[in-house]
């Protein structure tokens, strides 16, 4: 999830086509009514795809013939837009393409593109009225080897600025990561010792002129008393050693443009930054696995660093 002391390199937030349909009004790029609300016929299918990948810039990215599921998320009328549209078009693990449609009367215009994801589980419509939007959250699972094998899903959080949907969450949702002590390359040999992390959450909204999302985080460390080198044990053979509870609280900040978990200065610089994530929150702390730097920050130029503690005045 983040990096670590030792050699075992953990990461959960890894990241972190349109055909004319041929209809009256319909331009290039945008989708039917009839397509978005049967997306899973053959022909719908296919052209929503292809309307997915042209609007995106990807028409020579994928093959079509990888083509997999395709599935329509509406949203609410918080934005004066009632059939607001999320599309994800899947092209097999590692390659879920999602892109955002809104309403003008039989035809969803193409409005923007979200992203890349590995794989997404679930979309959905945040409203917040006091902000006139609404926040798009998309559930992403993160299934990966690196360091690990690691299972994850991350909260993302998006907002439409009027021209282009802004990253405005990132946070992990759920976590389960195992590995052997054997990998760790150290000077001295450790003995072979499986040992997992979890991470359960519960996710709560609140309104209000300072809307916030407060996630509670349930997690714990396990060990397992199988010495097996080769594939990660089953679960009837981890016990829990240790565990805890982290609830933080992500809060909308109009000056940031996001959530944000608080402020400081940069002491380097003088100048102000937001604090996006605590690292000291991650379960791999409960395995004796700290990280290198304290937060996770955001400067006003919009690029991002981990830093310690020392280099911020709260």
């Amino acid at each position: 999830m983040k990096r670590k002391k030792l050699v075992l390199a953990v990461s959960a937030a890894v990241l972190l086509g349109g055909y004319t349909v041929g209809i009256f009004g319909q331009t290039e790029g945008d989708l039917t009514q009839k397509q978005i609300e049967n997306p899973n016929t053959l022909e719908n299918k296919e052209d929503i795809a292809k309307s997915v990948l042209e609007s995106t810039g990807r028409s020579g990215q994928y093959d079509l013939q990888d083509l997999g599921d395709v599935t329509v998320y509406l949203g609410s009328d918080v934005t004066g837009n009632p059939q607001d549209a999320i599309v994800t078009v899947s092209f097999g693990p590692k390659n879920t393409v999602v892109a955002a449609y809104t309403a003008d009367g039989n035809v969803y215009e193409y409005t923007g593109d979200l992203g890349d994801f590995y794989g997404v589980q679930n979309i959905r419509f945040v409203p917040v009225p006091e902000l006139k939007k609404e926040i798009v959250i998309v559930r992403e699972q993160v299934n990966q080897s690196l360091g690990s094998f690691e299972q994850s899903d991350i909260l993302r959080g998006y907002v439409f600025d009027g021209k282009e949907y802004q990253d405005v969450l990132n946070t992990p949702q759920k976590i389960e990561s195992s590995w052997n002590n054997l990998w760790n390359k150290g000077e001295l040999q450790e003995p072979s010792l499986w040992r997992r992390v979890t991470e359960e959450t519960e996710s709560k909204w609140t309104g209000g002129d300072e809307p916030s999302l407060t996630i509670t985080r349930y997690q714990s460390y396990l060990e397992s008393d199988d010495k097996g080198e080769g594939e990660v044990p089953g679960d009837e053979t981890f016990q829990e050693k240790d565990s805890r509870v982290v609830v933080e609280r992500f809060y909308w900040s109009d000056e940031w443009n996001r959530f944000i978990l608080d402020e400081a200065v940069e002491t380097a610089t003088g100048q102000p930054v937001a604090i996006i994530e605590n690292l000291a929150s991650s379960p791999y702390l409960l395995a004796d696995l700290p990280d290198f730097k304290d937060y996770r920050i955001v400067r006003k130029d919009g690029t991002t660093a981990y830093v310690d503690a020392e280099e911020l005045k709260f």
